[in-house]
């Protein structure tokens, strides 16, 4: 039996680059999940959720009618903000601030509200996002 080295025939290199082919273009066309870096979009945002740093999209109506439910409401809030602290949307307050529950009259006329809750300080309805304690709208009486 004779073995021999040096070059392959033309008609097999051929046959073996021809059979090699479609594996390296199937290899090049798939795509690199592996190597895609994560989106800077958090999940949540492509799910349509809100920003939880904007204020409420709430419509006058909206607010006259959280605003007439809070005066019905027969247990106020007892918060320790003094009177005439300056108070924004944004602003985080202290864990100490109490916060209710808003009306059901109030989420009947104002869905968009019904992950907020509120306090009193001063003469203004505060809508605060009780997850991080952030102001999200205030409401002037």
């Amino acid at each position: 039996m004779t073995i021999a080295y040096g070059t392959a025939p033309a008609g097999s290199l051929a046959a073996a680059l021809l059979l090699l082919a479609p594996l390296a273009l199937i290899a090049t066309a798939a795509p690199a999940t592996a190597q895609t870096p994560p989106s800077a979009t958090p999940p949540s945002a492509s799910l349509g959720a809100a920003d939880p740093t904007a204020p409420l999209a709430l419509t006058p109506a909206e607010k006259t009618a959280i605003l007439n439910a809070v005066r019905q409401d027969s247990q106020k809030p007892n918060g320790k903000m003094p009177v005439n602290a300056p108070v924004s949307v944004g602003v985080q307050l202290p864990p100490s601030i109490a916060l209710r529950i808003l009306p059901d009259a109030a989420l009947a006329q104002a869905p968009a509200a019904k992950t907020v809750q509120y306090t009193l300080i001063g003469n203004q309805v505060v809508l605060v996002d009780p997850t991080n304690m952030r102001v999200v709208e205030i409401i002037n009486q």
